[in-house]
């Protein structure tokens, strides 16, 4: 595919990504319902099926970050893509933390919002500053982040583990050996590192095939994958096999891209462009709709659910308000809290995708 298809195609795959982790964190049935929440269908619901579709997003996005850092890759590259990284993920990783920090603090200590935040008269903390703005503590979202964060310090790890195809196959059958075998890492996620490295691999070694065109054996091989990893997902509910939900992961977002024609696809719009913005901002006004409008019509389970499915929409655009309103009175601070990303920031896209 052309160089703007693949674009596109990225864009449209991160849009959704994000429309997919409102979902997930949109669940209200706790909130209305309360300690009849467990056993009532509409818990079922949110918790089954529409639960695991949403969970996919954060995999995907694992792989999309993974693919663009390598597409192209060289060690000339290195020392440049760290430093775009600087602005596009630590600067607003602790940004965000910090604010996140404050922020719950403050609220803590007034009357009804501190219930809204479900925190209590937080006390201040230089040891607890630190933990939530070097480990997310205050804003459990950003755990992707801090994955995001670790494997691009590793670049130089993964790069040497991957640069040649052997070297890169059995790096990968390592990967999985871990998974079978329950390794855990010291802050690290061995199914981020997984995701990530299967991207990069493909990446390095299978562009020709990952970015060509669209045609029906590429759609009849992704609908395949898709089968296959929702085959995965009911094993791993059926036996309890992390392994299994692992590879799901892999391989329904590997599906997905080989059954999405790219010329099915509209020119991304301006809306589109800040998904690093409300991924990071989401969580709030999710939240506050849900608790409000769980205190105006408690046990109501069809605002509950008519809510819950409107959730992506109603978040997201809350969220792109907020970003227009600060990129219009507050540029500063919307180039360091969407890192240097969005509409607004135009500029060049670079053909080895270290915009991203």
């Amino acid at each position: 595919m052309e160089e703007r298809d693949f674009r596109k195609k990225v864009g449209w795959f991160q849009f959704i990504c994000c429309l997919l982790v409102i979902w997930n964190h949109a669940g209200n049935a706790e909130l209305f319902l309360g300690e009849a929440a467990a056993e009532h269908p509409l818990w079922v619901f949110q918790n089954g099926a529409v639960f695991e579709i949403a969970r996919a997003s954060i995999p995907c996005f694992l792989m999309l970050s993974g693919y663009l850092f390598y597409r192209n890759f060289t060690w000339q590259d290195l020392a440049g893509k760290w430093k775009r990284r600087v602005t596009s993920l630590l600067v607003p990783y602790l940004v965000w933390n910090l604010l996140y920090y404050f922020g719950y603090l403050f609220a803590s200590y007034i009357p009804y919002l501190s219930d809204i935040v479900n925190r209590q008269q937080i006390p201040f903390s230089v040891t607890g500053l630190i933990r939530a703005v070097l480990l997310y503590e205050a804003n459990p979202v950003f755990w992707f982040m801090f994955q995001l964060l670790l494997l691009t310090v590793l670049a130089p790890v993964l790069y040497l583990a991957m640069e040649h195809v052997v070297c890169g196959i059995l790096w990968l059958g390592l990967l999985g050996w871990g998974i079978v075998s329950g390794v855990q890492l010291p802050w690290l996620n061995l199914d981020a590192l997984t995701y990530y490295s299967v991207a990069a691999f493909a990446a390095l070694h299978c562009r020709k095939f990952t970015e060509c065109r669209w045609d029906k054996y590429r759609g009849i091989l992704g609908a395949e994958l898709v089968i296959l990893g929702g085959v995965y997902v009911a094993e791993y509910y059926l036996r309890a096999r992390i392994p299994s939900i692992v590879l799901s992961r892999c391989l329904v977002p590997v599906g997905m891209w080989l059954l999405v024609d790219e010329r099915w696809l509209a020119e991304r719009k301006p809306f589109m462009e800040c998904t690093f913005f409300v991924y990071a901002l989401h969580f709030l006004p999710v939240r506050l709709v849900g608790k409000l409008a769980a205190m105006a019509f408690p046990g109501n389970v069809f605002v509950a659910a008519v809510l819950y499915l409107a959730m992506p929409a109603i978040g997201y655009a809350v969220c792109w308000q907020a970003a227009k309103l600060l990129r219009r009175f507050a540029p500063r601070a919307w180039r360091v809290l969407s890192g240097g990303r969005g509409a607004a920031n135009v500029r060049a896209e670079r053909p080895d995708g270290a915009e991203r």
